[in-house]
């Protein structure tokens, strides 16, 4: 009986210990925000909007960021041109009736030095999924954590292969860069 109070007592201990080093938050949607740069392949010409991160959840356990995991609502695809609003959304670009949803879920934890971090983990877009290495500066507060972060993707990875200079090799005219931007903050709170 002794034995048992003592294995019990010890594995409230380890549960306590973990608790007090692994703290885990929820994705704060009103706070974060993701923007998005497209360029044109021959010429300066750029456009610039925003996609709306849906839910998301971040374990972070001794200074090492354990799990995350990253849905964001592609129909949420914004411009102030309604018609390249239109376009972004259809079958040309993302598809956003077909794939409603791109996530992002690290593969690997991560370790925090000087309030940064190297994010590994699998970008999932029109069903494709890839991996990335997503620099982050990470801030901490009472209330909670935020990511900021500035990555360049290219698109034909995901299957966005629209006016490609890489796919159709001789577009010149209309050609849109195979790579585009995604920045933004991501918040957390506990």
């Amino acid at each position: 009986m002794k034995i048992v109070q003592i294995i019990s007592i010890t594995l409230c201990l380890l549960v306590g210990l973990q608790e007090i080093h692994s703290q885990n938050y929820k994705l704060d949607k009103k706070k974060s925000f993701i923007s998005w740069t497209g360029k044109a392949a021959f010429s300066s010409y750029s456009l610039k909007g925003t996609i709306a991160p849906e839910q998301g959840t971040l374990a972070i356990t001794n200074n090492t960021i354990s799990t995350l995991d990253i849905t964001i609502n592609m129909k949420s695809i914004d411009h102030e041109n309604n018609d390249l609003k239109k376009h972004l959304k259809n079958e040309d670009f993302f598809e956003v009736k077909t794939f409603p949803k791109a996530t992002f879920l690290i593969k690997n934890a991560t370790e925090i030095n000087n309030k940064k971090a190297i994010l590994n983990g699998e970008l999932t877009i029109k069903g494709k999924t890839n991996t990335e290495n997503i620099p982050v500066s990470i801030k901490q507060t009472k209330s909670g954590i935020s990511l900021t972060f500035n990555h360049t993707i290219d698109r034909t990875q995901y299957g966005v292969n629209h006016n490609s200079p890489s796919i159709f090799k001789r577009m010149k005219e209309n050609a849109i860069a195979d790579e585009f931007i995604l920045e933004g903050t991501l918040v957390f709170s506990k």
